[in-house]
C-alpha cells in the first residue's frame, strides 16, 4: 500500500475523531445542563414556601379566633348572667361583647379567605411538584441516553487510535510531518480527495500532469490552490 493511499485512510480515522471529539463536547455539554429540572424544583419550592405561610397565616388565626371565643363567652356569661345590675358595667360589658362580635366576624372572613387561598397553593405546590417529578424522569433518561453514547465513543476513540497508530507506523517522518502541520494549518484536513479533476476542498481544477503523478502513487501531490495533499 502506497504512501498516498495510507495517509488517506490516516485521514478518514482523524476526520471520525474530530467529528468524535465534538459529538463528546457536545454530549458533556447536555449533560452539565439541568436548568430545566432546576427551574422546575425552584418553582416547586417557592410555592411550597407560600403555602407553609399561609398554613402558619392560618394556624395563628385559629389561635386568635379559639381565644377571642373564650373572651366572648366570659363576656357573654357575665352579661346575661342577671348578677350585674350596675348599668355602666352593662353597658361596658355589652360594648365589649359587639366589639369582640365584630372582631369574630374580621377573623372568619379572614380565614375564609386564607383557606381559599391555602386551597389554591395546595393545587398549585401539587402541579409544580408533578412537573419537576416529570421533568426529573426525563432528565435522568436523557442522561442516561448521553451515557451510553459516551462509552460508545469512548470505546470507538479507543478502536480508531490502535488504527492510527498501525498507519502512522508504515508512514516515513518526512510525510508524517507535512500531514502533521497540514492537520494543524488546514483546520484539520491535510489529505483530501480529487473528483471529477477537482479538489474536492477548494474547488480547483487538478492539472492533469498532476493527476498522472498521483495516480502513480510514488510522491505527494499537492492542490495548488489550497495546498493540501490529494488522493484519488
Amino acid at each position: 500500500m502506497n504512501q498516498i493511499t495510507l495517509l488517506a485512510e490516516l485521514q478518514d480515522l482523524d476526520t471520525r475523531s474530530d467529528k468524535n471529539a465534538d459529538l463528546r463536547d457536545t454530549l458533556e455539554t447536555k449533560l452539565a445542563d439541568v436548568a430545566a429540572m432546576d427551574d422546575a424544583r425552584t418553582a416547586y419550592e417557592q410555592d411550597a414556601r407560600g403555602k407553609a405561610e399561609l398554613e402558619s397565616k392560618l394556624r395563628a388565626l385559629e389561635l386568635e379566633t379559639g381565644s377571642l371565643s373564650d373572651k366572648l363567652k366570659q363576656v357573654s356569661d357575665r352579661l346575661y348572667s342577671g348578677r350585674i345590675t350596675n348599668a355602666k358595667e352593662l353597658a361596658d360589658l355589652n360594648r365589649d361583647e359587639q366589639m369582640l362580635r365584630r372582631r369574630q366576624g374580621e377573623l372568619e372572613d379572614q380565614t375564609l379567605t386564607l383557606m381559599e387561598q391555602l386551597e389554591a397553593a395546595e393545587r398549585g405546590v401539587s402541579e409544580k411538584q408533578s412537573t419537576h417529578a416529570k421533568i426529573a424522569a426525563e432528565t435522568k433518561a436523557r442522561h442516561a441516553q448521553e451515557r451510553r453514547r459516551l462509552d460508545q465513543l469512548t470505546a470507538d476513540d479507543a478502536d480508531i487510535e490502535l488504527k492510527r497508530q498501525a498507519l502512522r507506523a508504515q508512514l516515513s517522518i518526512e510525510v508524517l510531518r507535512t500531514y502533521d502541520y497540514l492537520r494543524e494549518t488546514k483546520k484539520g484536513r491535510a489529505v483530501v480527495r480529487v473528483h471529477a479533476a477537482s479538489c474536492i476542498a477548494c474547488g480547483t481544477a487538478v492539472p492533469s500532469g498532476l493527476i498522472s503523478r498521483l495516480k502513480l502513487g510514488n510522491e505527494l501531490v499537492f492542490c495548488t490552490n489550497c495546498e493540501r495533499i490529494l488522493a484519488p
